[in-house]
């Protein structure tokens, strides 16, 4: 099994929050993804080193990106209860995962942004994944 099918759980929880943003603000594009994807690696990353986390800097529609993607990570490394609807999958047996797998989807993730950028244009990501998160 490949990497990306063993952790699909944990990638679609964390484009789900992404997605959510943009159903909200149609004029998100997906370089507020990204720049949400690469800051949440930058702030769980400098946890995993023992730092205090640095601030975003980011703003609008991005930060708001941020700060739903941070919750979404919250939930699957186990430290909060995450959206409603995540309530029936910690009733179902879900466990947390560790901070280096958490950073490995978030780098797949923003890999994946910019592929679908160059293939789809400014919103290429962001429908792409809405197709799979109904």
């Amino acid at each position: 099994m490949k990497w990306q099918e063993e952790n699909l759980d944990v990638l679609q929880n964390l484009e789900f929050a992404i997605v959510e943003v943009w159903r909200a603000h149609s004029e998100m594009t997906d370089y507020s993804a990204l720049r949400a994807y690469e800051a949440a690696r930058q702030h769980y990353r400098a946890e995993m080193r023992g730092k205090p986390a640095p601030p975003s800097g980011l703003s609008g529609l991005d930060s708001l990106a941020f700060e739903e993607l941070k919750k979404m990570c919250e939930f699957r490394l186990g430290r909060d209860p995450g959206p409603p609807a995540a309530e029936n999958e910690a009733d179902a047996g879900f466990s947390p995962i560790p901070l280096d797998e958490l950073l490995a989807c978030l780098q797949e993730l923003a890999k994946s942004v910019e592929r679908h950028t160059r293939s789809g244009g400014r919103q290429g990501y962001l429908q792409f994944i809405d197709g799979f998160l109904k």
